[in-house]
C-alpha cells in the first residue's frame, strides 16, 4: 500500500458512520437505494482532508470523525443530483443511483442525503458552526452546478437554459464556476477539521487557503483528464460530447485559436449530436495548441501557493499528509 493508499484508508473510517446514519429511520425496502452511492466507492479525499486537518492543528481525530462524514455524504449527495442534470449512467464503475433505481428514486435519495447530513451535524460538537458551513458550502455548490449547465453549448431543451447559456465563457467566470461547484467543498472539508480541533483563527485561514488551491487545482486537473487522461479508463472528450465549454482544456485552446478553428470548434460543442469524427476532429484542433501545458502548469502554481499556505503550521506527520494530498491531486491519473 503506497502512501497516497494510506491516506485514503483514513478517509474511509466515515463510511461506517455515513452506512449507520443512513440507515437510521429508512424503511427497509429504501435502504439499498440510499446505500447505493456510499456502498460503489470514492476515494474519500474530502473526508481524509477533515480528518488530517484536525490533526495537523493539535486536534484529536476521533472529534472529527462525525464532521467529516457530514463532509463526505454532502459530496456524494452532490453527486446524485449531478447524475440526475447530466444523465449520468456510470460512476465509479457502477450504475449511478439514477441509472440503477430511476430519476425519482434518485431524487428521493438525495433529498434523504440532505437530510441526513443534517442529523449527523445535529450530533457534532460545534454542531452550529458546522451547521452554517455546510449550508453556506451546499448554496455555493448549487450555483456551481447552475453555472456550469449554462456553459453547455447544447444537449438541452429547457428554455430557460437555451435562452441564458454563455455563449462565450471568460477564464476569471469559468474560475468562478470551480470555486463554487469544486473548491468551496475541498476548502470546507479543511476548515470543519480546524473547527473540531477548535484551532486558532490564523491556523483555521491557513487550512482555508489551503482547501481553497488544491479544490481549484483538482477541478483544473478533473478537466485536463477528461481531454488527455488516456488512463483513466473514461472515454476521452467526455465534456465535448456533452457540449461543456467549461473545460479549462477547451478554453485555453480557444484563447490560442484563429478564427477558423475557433469556430469549428464551438460548432462542435454546438452540434446536437456530437459523432466520433466530430469528437476526434475536435481533440485534434485541441492538440494543436499550448492548452495542454497551460493547463498543467496553472495547476501547479496552485499547488505549490497550496503548500506555502501551511507553510507556518507546526511540523507533524499530519502537515506532511496534507502536503502528500496536494501532490497526488497533479499528479493523479484517475
Amino acid at each position: 500500500m503506497n502512501n497516497f493508499e494510506k491516506l485514503i484508508e483514513i478517509g474511509r473510517k466515515v463510511d461506517p458512520i455515513m452506512i449507520h446514519y443512513l440507515e437510521k429511520n429508512a424503511d427497509e425496502a429504501f435502504i439499498p437505494i440510499v446505500k447505493h452511492q456510499i456502498l460503489a466507492g470514492g476515494k474519500r479525499i474530502r473526508a481524509a482532508l477533515t480528518l488530517i486537518s484536525c490533526e495537523a492543528v493539535g486536534g484529536k481525530m476521533e472529534d472529527a470523525l462525525l464532521p467529516a462524514a457530514a463532509i463526505e455524504l454532502t459530496h456524494n449527495y452532490s453527486l446524485i443530483i449531478d447524475d440526475i442534470i447530466d444523465r449520468g449512467e456510470i460512476r465509479r464503475g457502477f450504475q449511478t443511483v439514477r441509472a440503477k433505481y430511476g430519476d425519482v428514486l434518485a431524487i428521493l435519495a438525495g433529498i434523504f442525503y440532505r437530510e441526513t447530513i443534517a442529523d449527523i451535524i445535529n450530533d457534532c460538537q460545534n454542531s452550529k458552526k458546522i451547521n452554517e458551513l455546510i449550508i453556506e458550502t451546499i448554496k455555493e455548490i448549487i450555483d456551481g452546478e447552475r453555472f456550469d449547465v449554462l456553459f453547455e453549448q447544447a444537449g438541452r431543451l429547457d428554455r430557460y437554459i437555451i435562452e441564458h447559456r454563455y455563449k462565450h465563457v471568460p477564464l476569471e467566470l469559468y474560475y468562478k464556476m470551480i470555486g463554487k461547484k469544486t473548491a468551496t467543498l475541498i476548502k470546507s472539508s479543511c476548515i470543519v477539521g480546524a473547527i473540531s480541533a477548535n484551532a486558532s483563527k490564523s491556523d483555521l485561514e491557513m487550512l482555508s487557503e489551503f482547501g481553497w488551491k488544491i479544490g481549484l487545482a483538482f477541478q483544473l486537473i478533473d478537466d485536463f483528464l477528461d481531454i488527455y487522461g488516456e488512463e483513466t479508463g473514461k472515454q476521452r472528450g467526455k465534456d465535448i460530447i456533452e457540449h461543456k465549454l467549461g473545460n479549462i482544456v477547451i478554453l485555453h485552446a480557444i484563447e490560442e485559436m484563429d478564427n477558423k478553428n475557433k469556430e469549428e470548434l464551438l460548432n462542435i460543442l454546438r452540434s446536437e449530436v456530437v459523432s466520433n469524427e466530430k469528437l476526434r476532429f475536435a481533440l485534434r484542433l485541441i492538440d494543436g495548441t499550448n492548452a495542454k501545458n497551460k493547463t498543467l502548469n496553472e495547476a501547479y502554481n496552485l499547488i505549490d501557493s497550496a503548500k506555502k499556505a501551511i507553510s507556518k503550521l507546526k511540523d507533524s506527520k499530519a502537515k506532511n499528509q496534507l502536503i502528500e494530498i496536494a501532490d497526488f491531486i497533479v499528479k493523479r491519473v484517475y
